[in-house]
Formats: structure tokens, C-alpha cells, sequence
């Protein structure tokens, strides 16, 4: 058996690093050939060995834990990297959420494109009725131009919103992509 089978290497990990936090020593635990079964948190045994104690299980050596004062400037390295890789985790979350919201708008703009397609639809159909009422239906004719052109103006709003959006998504699965 190891000292693997005997702990949460994890948990242990947490401990030793809030202890280095806390009283600016670091300790880390080795296997009994001298590996590293911890974090190292920047610490190699050849640096400092102010202190160190062995693991025993059935009166066999099984780890020693080793230690001595932290560099604070290996603290520091340890902070910037957690907040580095905390901040990467957030931004992954705030470009997933870009994502879905992308998606959504996609959605919507195709909600737009069949509301555009019924009023020029319905633009064409008032021409003809206003061509059919003859001279009564002139001013109607004007309605009918209109909103025709009201309905190709928002066509065109449309279609940039949704090339914007294609560019907003690319940019999004290339950064996935990395």
C-alpha cells in the first residue's frame, strides 16, 4: 500500500496550501523514494528543509512531510495563478452566456424576417386593391408604397443584425476553438 490508498491527495493539497497562506511555511509530502505526492506550490526539496517528519503505517515509512519558510514570492506566484485561472473560469462562463444570448437574438431576428416577408406581402396585396379601386384608391396606393418601404427598411435592419450576430458567433467558436 501507498500513501494514495491512505489519503485525499486533493483535500490534502487545500490543507498544505492554506497552511502556507496562513504561517508562510510550506510543507509539501513526498513518497518514501522522494517524489511528490503534493502540490509543490513552487518548492523544491533542494531549496529548504527546515523541517520534516515521516509518514509511518505499520511501523513502514510510507511518506515523509518536508517544509520550511516560503518564499513570498512563491505565495504570490501560487495567488496571481488561482485568480488567473478563477478569472479565465468566469470570462469561459461570461462567453458561454454571449453564446446563448446570441442564439436567442438569432432566434428572435428570424421572429423579424417572417414579419418583414408578411408586410411586404401584404404591401403587395393593398397595391392591387388600391389599383383596382381605380382614381378612389390613389391614396391608398401611397399607404401601400409605404409600407412596402417600411417593410424593406427592416429587411435591411434585419439582415445587418443577423450578419452581426454570425460574426459575433464566429468570433465566439474560434475562441472555443483555442
Amino acid at each position: 500500500m501507498t500513501i494514495n490508498d491512505y489519503l485525499d491527495m486533493e483535500a490534502l493539497d487545500n490543507i498544505l496550501e492554506q497552511w502556507a497562506a496562513a504561517t508562510h511555511m510550506i510543507a509539501v509530502v513526498l513518497d518514501d523514494e522522494g517524489n511528490f505526492l503534493s502540490n509543490k506550490l513552487g518548492f523544491s526539496r533542494n531549496n529548504v528543509e527546515a523541517f520534516g517528519e515521516s509518514i509511518e503505517v505499520d511501523d513502514v515509512e510510507v511518506a515523509t512531510v518536508v517544509g520550511g519558510p516560503l518564499d513570498e514570492d512563491l505565495l504570490e506566484a501560487g495567488y496571481r495563478k488561482k485568480k488567473y485561472e478563477e478569472a479565465i473560469a468566469s470570462f469561459n462562463e461570461e462567453i458561454a452566456g454571449a453564446a446563448a444570448l446570441i442564439k436567442e437574438l438569432a432566434g428572435k431576428s428570424q421572429g423579424l424576417k417572417k414579419i418583414e416577408n408578411k408586410q411586404n406581402i401584404l404591401a403587395l396585396n393593398a397595391s392591387i386593391e388600391a389599383a383596382r379601386a381605380g382614381e378612389a384608391g390613389r391614396g391608398f396606393t401611397v399607404v401601400a408604397h409605404e409600407f412596402g418601404k417600411m417593410a424593406h427598411e427592416s429587411g435591411v435592419i434585419n439582415d445587418s443584425i443577423q450578419k452581426t450576430l454570425q460574426k459575433l458567433d464566429a468570433s465566439i467558436k474560434s475562441y472555443d476553438a483555442e
